[in-house]
């Protein structure tokens, strides 16, 4: 191969590469690799232009490569200012409520460079398309298809780009797809707002009328609800799972209420959340419940708290619009996210420090959500393909493939690290706070399917443990600790636990048994079991 021929090659597939790199080198790397791939049809057009002298063939490969560079410039520019995807929360929201005027001086504060980089975008590819349409090359190029290894590279490209249009989370990063999505993303985005401001008016009606205080209230008081995401109690070491995942739990099994056999009413985060923090049913999941655990906690005089590590526009809409501060470390939405539950905890242990009487503070992290890999620190990476105990010899025993057994094994690094997550939680409310009553509450939204049941790894609404959650109790004056394997508990009314704990009472509430005490009646919904049994051959 000469140098001619790689100086072509390069030429023809430079778009390709500034298009994919931009997003890479600004931070989202691999949305990059995916836009790059997407974009690579833009080549054969580059190829069709310099080969042929047809007009169309050129203003086709300009308005293609113009698309696609210039959405990699829009969107790598939300990650150079705010450091953050697009479609972030907060980038929705104040797209979906900036006025006119607003837009007008975003563009007047950031002119200067908005100026410079459409000059450099403009000059660049009008630069590059005078050169290869105005160069003899396509010889060149006719000769760099007579060497094998080009044919081997280009048809690999060519593969690659085809799975890239085949699989679905790389086809919605296709411009058109990505922007025809986001528009919509922003409508709806704006009818949930008007939505759930209406309903928030509700929740605050509805706990004004209904509330009714415990006159032994103490008036200072601070209670902790920690929710995690997709993580099932039968990984838990100190719920019987034969790997040591919980070591910290098991520490502190004397002090913790610990239940392994707790049930979400949903298998996904929103129906689970709505079921959980209102008193919304299983049957009325689609619909909102009038009443809401974050109402009564207002109303009550709590100052209440949504942190997150979850970049949700319509659980923060929900729920984090409606507290009194909502903090977000997590600038990134997808799979693909990469921020770790810890960074929640400075700012957890900064609001303990905060002089407010009465907090209620609601910490919804990431857990185990898909992608495993990608929600633990290297230090947690114990368990791996080389790890032979008996979780291998059960998953072989059920003939869970390879793939899923590695998911197994990223799955068990994240409890470990949910596990630890846990007690520094807990130790920064036990050192940081002295309010007179204290509780902490740390639960799953929902579990996952890693190898349990069938050979598949996520969220399953068709197995138990896309169900089945742990639920971790402590409060002052907690007598009735330990591990309780057995006890049902129907976590829809994780709610109803906290109002108890604050010390709340509904006007003309219906009579009900604690969910810590013993005689706690499980009580789920028509539906039970939620998930489908699994056929045995």
């Amino acid at each position: 191969m000469t140098h001619r021929n790689l100086f072509v090659l390069f030429l023809v597939l430079a778009p390709a590469l500034v298009t994919g790199g931009i997003l890479c080198i600004a931070g989202n790397a691999s949305d990059g690799i995916r836009l790059g791939l997407l974009s690579l049809p833009g080549s054969w057009l580059m190829y069709l232009g310099i080969s042929r002298p047809v007009l169309y063939w050129k203003v086709a490969a300009i308005v293609w490569w113009s698309i696609f560079l210039g959405d990699a410039c829009i969107r790598s520019l939300s990650w150079f200012v705010y450091q953050s995807d697009t479609d972030a929360y907060f980038i929705v929201q104040a797209i979906a409520n900036t006025t006119r005027q607003e837009t007008i001086e975003f563009f007047q504060f950031h002119a200067r460079s908005l100026v410079l980089s459409t000059l450099i975008f403009f000059f660049g590819l009008t630069g590059y398309f005078w050169f290869c349409f105005g160069q003899p090359i396509h010889k060149l190029w006719s000769q760099l298809f007579q060497v094998r290894l080009n044919r081997y590279f280009c048809s690999f490209l060519g593969v690659l780009t085809l799975a890239s249009y085949l699989i679905e989370p790389s086809r919605a990063q296709h411009p058109v797809v990505y922007w025809s999505d986001y528009y919509s993303k922003i409508q709806n985005f704006k009818s949930q707002i008007s939505t759930h401001k209406q309903l928030h008016h509700v929740w605050l009606d509805t706990a004004q009328h209904n509330l009714i205080l415990d006159p032994q209230q103490p008036l200072s008081q601070t209670h902790t609800l920690m929710i995690t995401d997709s993580v099932t109690s039968k990984n838990f070491g100190v719920c019987g799972y034969p790997r040591n995942t919980t070591p910290e739990l098991e520490k502190y099994s004397a002090s913790f209420k610990i239940f392994c056999n707790a049930f979400s009413p949903a298998a996904s985060t929103i129906g689970a959340l709505k079921m959980k923090l209102t008193e919304a049913t299983q049957v009325e999941q689609p619909n909102y419940s009038t009443e809401s655990l974050l109402a009564y906690a207002k109303v009550a005089g709590f100052k209440v708290y949504w942190i997150s590590n979850q970049n949700d526009s319509y659980i923060s809409s929900l729920f984090g619009s409606f507290v009194d501060e909502q903090i977000y470390t997590n600038h990134r939405s997808g799979r693909s996210s990469t921020s770790f539950d810890e960074n929640l905890l400075p700012v957890y242990q900064e609001i303990l420090k905060r002089p407010e009487a009465k907090k209620l503070i609601i910490v919804h992290m990431i857990g185990a959500h898909p992608n495993y890999q990608l929600r633990y620190p290297e230090q947690f990476n114990r368990f791996s393909s080389d790890t032979s105990d008996v979780v291998e010899t059960q998953l072989e025993q059920k003939n869970i493939g390879m793939l899923v057994q590695q998911q197994r094994n990223y799955y068990d690094n994240n409890i470990l690290y949910q596990d630890w997550l846990l007690k520094r939680f807990f130790q920064s409310l036990q050192k940081n706070d002295h309010a007179e009553r204290r509780s902490f509450v740390f639960v799953s939204d929902h579990g996952n399917e890693v190898g349990h049941e069938i050979n598949f790894a996520g969220h399953s609404p068709n197995t138990q443990a896309g169900y089945q959650v742990p639920l971790v109790v402590w409060y002052d004056g907690i007598q009735d600790t330990g591990v309780n394997l057995d006890k049902q508990i129907n976590t829809a009314d994780l709610d109803t636990l906290m109002m108890e704990l604050m010390g709340l009472h509904e006007r003309n509430e219906t009579s009900h048994s604690s969910l810590l005490s013993h005689n706690y009646l499980f009580k789920p919904s028509s539906s039970w079991p939620y998930w489908k049994p699994v056929p045995t051959s």
